[in-house]
């Protein structure tokens, strides 16, 4: 059971709520460092599905399954190490509606929800965008498109969101399968040797944190996050 602790997370996050404390998750990233992000009140269904899921410790020992630099993100969510065995995250919670007309726009350092096709289905999946991918990620009913819910922002550790980025990506779908064709690993992996869980970009902690957000990143690394919301 991958479930540590079920706490009374709705709950929680209404009391949170009405004294105007945002929540902080602060994601522990092998030895790279750690990043934490800012939830948004104005997405409750996805905040509070969220927090489940970090209750339950569903992310530690996850990893980063896909660095995709033709749309911009990085994703985690999905998978995890169980006994060195890669298994999907067990998803025990009713897949959360669309609420992609919420919130922010998908616009650089924000959190976004993955999903299937079907724009009611996000579950633990999770994504960064890495630029500004507004123009693809949200909701456009002209164009008929749904759009992805975002439901946070980075508020420290953009320099380490930004080093998984950075790092060789490889195509493994061979070896793993579909969902790992832009599969992030460490540099110490060079294609010579086996394919070890230590090369993996691996989540060690998933944890709220009770320090107030700052917009230290913002001001120290030059990251702008625009809000936009749509008529």
């Amino acid at each position: 059971m991958r479930r540590f602790a079920i706490a009374c997370v709705v709950a929680l996050a209404c009391a949170g709520s009405a004294v105007g404390a945002p929540f902080l998750v602060r994601f522990d990233v092998d030895y790279l460092g750690s990043f934490t992000v800012e939830l948004h009140d104005d997405t409750p269904l996805h905040r509070d599905n969220f927090l489940q899921y970090v209750a339950d410790g569903a992310f530690t020992d996850s990893f980063i399954h896909r660095s995709d630099d033709s749309v911009d993100i990085i994703q985690g969510g999905g998978y995890y190490f169980d006994s060195n065995m890669i298994e999907t995250v067990p998803t025990p919670y009713p897949a959360v509606p669309l609420e992609a007309d919420l919130g922010w726009s998908n616009v650089l350092g924000t959190l976004g929800a993955a999903r299937a096709a079907d724009p009611d289905s996000a579950t633990s999946g999770w994504f960064l965008n890495m630029a500004d991918n507004s123009g693809i990620f949200d909701t456009n009913p002209g164009m008929g498109v749904d759009g992805y819910t975002v439901f946070g922002h980075v508020v420290d550790g953009w320099d380490v969101a930004q080093a998984i980025y950075a790092l060789p990506v490889w195509d493994a779908t061979t070896l793993l399968g579909g969902a790992f064709a832009n599969l992030p690993l460490h540099d110490t992996f060079d294609n010579t040797g086996p394919l070890l869980v230590e090369h993996f970009v691996t989540i060690t902690g998933a944890t709220v944190v009770p320090e107030p957000a700052t917009l230290a990143l913002l001001a120290a690394g030059g990251l702008t996050l625009v809000r936009r919301r749509r008529g």
